[in-house]
């Protein structure tokens, strides 16, 4: 398990939507939008979106740290 801002990551994200970070709404009641928000980037694309390539890498970078590493993101 790696964390990267507070949140916990068991595995990389295959897309946008299965990432902690993207938020599109959705709820039990109210399946939500297919056009979300990304936390971590600040950005507006869709669930089903493959990985950004600067998300990947960062990711890739993140898993080949020790296992219960914690990294901090800024942006700016």
């Amino acid at each position: 398990m790696i964390t990267i801002n507070g949140e916990s990551f068991y595995d990389m994200p295959g897309s946008c939507g299965s990432c902690p970070f993207f938020s599109n709404g959705s709820t039990r009641l109210s399946p939500g939008s297919e056009i979300g928000y990304c936390r971590l980037f600040d950005e507006n694309h869709k669930t089903w979106k493959n990985l950004p390539r600067r998300r990947q890498r960062l990711f890739n970078k993140a898993f080949r740290m020790p296992e219960g590493s914690r990294l901090v993101i800024t942006n700016g």
